[in-house]
């Protein structure tokens, strides 16, 4: 297949994860946003949860440095809760609670991009559908996710590491990050190959957080010596595959790769390892 397409996008702007001693959430942004500069990877969207800015008032500026980098904001609803546990209603009314703070920070640049919290569509197809028609009428394009690394298994860890000062295990943590970083872009190459037989751009999941803000130059050079260029959502969601993503009124498609192979009775190939219960005990 071709060199792969990705696009990096962040969630849970300006807030995510613990803090580690030391840090700050402004610190934290300016550091990830530099990184975007210098990799020169092009404007990503960066998905926001009002809340977060109110329950930590000095991330407010985080947004606004986001957009003062050239990057854009996109709905990841006030507070995050998930839809499927969620009635319709109350979730549109958080979602749209949160369009004051984007209006507020985004200036004259498009925000009208929304991201399901927990990438959860709806408990049901009939409650997928009413949500979608809302995101439709209000103008929304998704940004939905078709790779990543469960990134946020590992801020909480990082920050375990950093008080013990266990150097050791802090480069264990980036290793393990890297490879899983890999093993999730070959997953999704791998289940794109059995769907279409080529690669489609690919969308990757991240957060706004300590280690990943640490981490985010080291996985830019490795995506880099796999091939991988970099490119916006806006392109990206140009590809057939997100046509539904891209227009909410056309009926909705299935929720993901492995969905749609399952749905057309091709076998779904085993996914990575998150090692969980090896994070789970560093740095106790």
């Amino acid at each position: 297949m071709a060199e792969p397409r990705v696009v990096l996008t962040f969630d849970d702007l300006p807030v995510h994860g613990v803090l580690p001693a030391g840090f700050t959430r402004m610190g934290i942004a300016k550091e990830l946003t530099d990184a975007l500069t210098a990799g020169g990877i092009p404007p990503t969207v960066g998905f926001v949860n009002g809340v977060g800015a109110v329950n930590e008032p000095a991330s407010a500026p985080v947004l606004k440095l986001w957009v003062e980098s050239g990057n854009f904001l996109g709905n990841h609803t006030w507070s995050h809760p998930g839809l499927s546990n969620t009635p319709t209603a109350s979730f549109e009314t958080n979602t749209n609670r949160n369009e004051e703070t984007l209006r507020q920070y985004a200036g004259t640049s498009d925000w009208h991009w929304f991201r399901y919290p927990f990438v959860d569509e709806g408990k049901d197809e009939a409650q997928r559908a009413e949500f979608r028609a809302f995101l439709a009428k209000s103008g929304y394009k998704i940004g939905t996710v078709t790779t990543g690394l469960n990134d946020w298994d590992y801020p909480s860890v990082y920050a375990r590491c950093l008080a013990k000062s266990d150097g050791a295990a802090i480069a264990k943590l980036e290793a393990m990050y890297l490879a899983r970083a890999e093993e999730g872009l070959a997953y999704s190459r791998k289940l794109s190959a059995a769907l279409y037989g080529h690669d489609i751009p690919y969308i990757m999941l991240l957060h706004i957080g300590s280690f990943q803000a640490h981490m985010l130059p080291k996985v830019i050079a490795r995506y880099k010596e796999l091939g991988v260029s970099f490119i916006s959502l806006q392109e990206a969601m140009t590809d057939p595959h997100y046509a539904a993503y891209a227009d909410p009124s056309l009926p909705a498609p299935p929720r993901g790769l492995e969905q749609a192979l399952a749905a057309k009775n091709i076998p779904v190939p085993q996914g990575p390892d998150n090692h969980m219960a090896e994070l789970e005990a560093m740095c106790k």
